[in-house]
């Protein structure tokens, strides 16, 4: 995927399908966003190969191992019950809509799932951005807002993003572009992973 200055613009709705079905260890993954934070915290767009920090999507479909460019990665297990990782000696259960905070630079080992998972996966170079993954339930009578360096995910329900002079019913697995200046928000009813990456 390339990312464009549009695609970052405030409010800007990136489908989930618009990012083609890739392999990893793993499984699949579609990478949804990729790019560098600017000195202002805003989220910017660079090549895949220099971005510090990266979003997507991937299943996990058996047990492997796998490793990253990324020192920091967080996992919210999206759809399924339960996968154990094993990193650094030490093992982690991940569990429906908990996020876990992992930094490592060694190899990351996935149990056997007993279904197929969908993560959703954060990755950043701590040098260079702070990845942390909220997950929020909506509300129709209270707005979500999404600001510099923020990007809304719509993990279960349905969500609508209001702007200063529009609006938009979202899709499941869209993800949202926040902005200060911008202020979309998002009401609802189901939860959202708001993903936050800031200046080290």
């Amino acid at each position: 995927m390339s990312n464009s200055t549009e695609t970052f613009s405030a409010g800007a709705v990136i489908p989930l399908a618009q990012s083609s079905k890739q392999s990893w260890e793993l499984g699949q993954v579609r990478v949804i966003a990729h790019g560098v934070l600017s000195e202002q915290g805003t989220i910017a767009d660079s090549k895949l190969a220099d971005s510090s920090w990266q979003l997507s999507v991937r299943s996990i479909e058996k047990a492997a191992s796998f490793g990253s460019k990324y020192q920091t990665q967080v996992f919210t297990l999206i759809a399924g019950d339960f996968v154990q990782l094993e990193f650094d000696g030490q093992a982690q259960g991940l569990e429906p809509l908990r996020p876990l905070k992992i930094s490592t630079r060694e190899e990351i080992a996935s149990s056997q799932p007993t279904e197929e998972l969908l993560l959703l996966h954060v990755a950043a170079d701590p040098a260079a951005a702070r990845a942390t993954v909220r997950i929020v339930e909506l509300s129709k009578k209270r707005d979500q807002y999404l600001f510099d360096g923020q990007l809304g995910f719509l993990v279960q329900g349905s969500a609508k993003l209001v702007l200063p002079d529009s609006e938009k019913q979202l899709g499941l697995r869209d993800t949202v572009v926040g902005s200060d200046a911008g202020e979309p928000r998002i009401n609802g009813r189901g939860f959202m992973a708001v993903v936050s990456f800031d200046l080290p």
